[in-house]
């Protein structure tokens, strides 16, 4: 896995008090026990990790980790195209 799934990994085990062998790429967030209120919450503990804003329509509760490290990796790229470039 990349440092990205590996970091996200973390904070999920950290927020969600989860042991790490419950969670791979495909686990269902809801599977963690993320309901609505904690996917909002934990889509600020991603920004102040990231330094990203994530975009604001992101349903964190509907996917699954790999859709958390998509997620990620999209607010990551876009803070690298330069002001302008579209």
């Amino acid at each position: 896995m990349n440092e990205t799934y590996e970091k996200v990994k973390a904070l999920i085990v950290s927020e969600f008090d989860v042991v790490p062998e419950r969670i791979t790429p495909s686990t269902p967030l809801t599977d963690l026990g993320v309901d609505s209120l904690a996917a909002l919450e934990f889509v600020f503990t991603l920004e102040d990790a990231f330094h990203v804003s994530v975009d604001s329509d992101a349903d964190l509760r509907s996917g699954m980790v790999q859709d958390v490290v998509d997620i990620v990796e999209a607010a990551l790229s876009a803070q690298l195209v330069p002001a302008g470039a579209d």
